[in-house]
């Protein structure tokens, strides 16, 4: 699995109007004329979640699509990163819109005063990265029956997160260790400006929390990120210990940097434990 596919279902349980795929951009429409045109820059708020489609079949954009024609929306970033599809518009006042939906749902976000941050150094390339890895668990249920599970992760380089408030997702390029399980994986962050990005630091390792797309820009101009990284080990008497460690990320300088690291730690009797082979 990879970001997008994980954050598309997650975003789609944010407190939030639920709507059609389609009436994203009555939606859009209506939200752009409420929108404060003095609030703050790059401020990014969820609008509306998209209800799930039928898993069955792929996510059918045509209507959306002529309905944002129909209220002058037009689109400026729009792509399809494993099976979900990311779609960002503009208004006529400049605000700016992203769609993120897939088959199991999605939501739509409001940047109504974009930002102009200008990045730092060059606008390079941005690397097509890749981590893929095997999880294999094993954990021992409360009737005393050892259960085994096998899941495969791929981490690829993905727009997900628009950390300069523009409004438009950011790529985020995995950098990983062969054999390094999910938890371990950490990423590159570029601020995109049309084909190329600028480099801003790496972040992680870790996954991010469902309202990452919606943190406010601090001094710096970007999103400070925080991620989340949980493992389980053996300890006393053979008995699991969940550890779960906070990271919280900001921009100093020109680059992310670490600015605080969190970590708890509590037995989990029937909590699994796992190892990770690249395939």
């Amino acid at each position: 699995m990879i970001a997008i596919a994980l954050l598309v279902p997650a975003i789609a349980q944010a407190d939030a109007p639920h709507i059609t795929l389609e009436g994203a951009a009555q939606a859009i429409a209506e939200a752009v004329v409420k929108a404060d045109p003095k609030g703050p820059v790059g401020e990014t708020v969820t609008i509306a979640s998209i209800a799930p489609g039928d898993a069955t079949k792929p996510v059918d954009t045509g209507p959306l699509r002529k309905a944002l024609a129909h209220h002058k929306l037009a689109v400026i970033d729009d792509r399809t990163q494993d099976r979900a599809t990311v779609i960002t518009v503009e208004a006529a006042t400049g605000a700016r819109a992203r769609i993120a939906v897939d088959q199991g749902g999605g939501a739509v976000f409001l940047t109504a005063r974009p930002s102009t941050t200008r990045p730092p150094g060059k606008c390079v390339a941005i690397p097509n990265g890749r981590h893929t890895v095997h999880v294999n668990s094993m954990a021992i249920n409360q009737d005393g029956e050892r259960g085994e599970g096998h899941t495969f992760w791929d981490f690829k380089t993905e727009r997900t997160h628009d950390v300069d408030g523009d409004g438009i997702p950011d790529a985020f390029v995995p950098v990983a260790k062969p054999h390094a399980c999910p938890e371990e994986v950490s990423f590159r962050v570029f601020v995109v400006r049309g084909g190329c990005g600028h480099e801003v630091g790496v972040v992680g390792p870790g996954s991010f929390p469902w309202d990452a797309p919606t943190v406010a820009l601090d001094a710096s101009g970007f999103r400070p990120l925080t991620m989340t990284a949980e493992s389980t080990s053996y300890g006393k008497h053979g008995i699991p210990v969940m550890t779960t460690t906070v990271r919280r990320f900001a921009v100093k300088r020109g680059r992310y940097v670490r600015v605080d690291l969190k970590k708890t730690a509590g037995v989990c009797h029937h909590c699994a434990t796992w190892h990770c082979t690249s395939p």
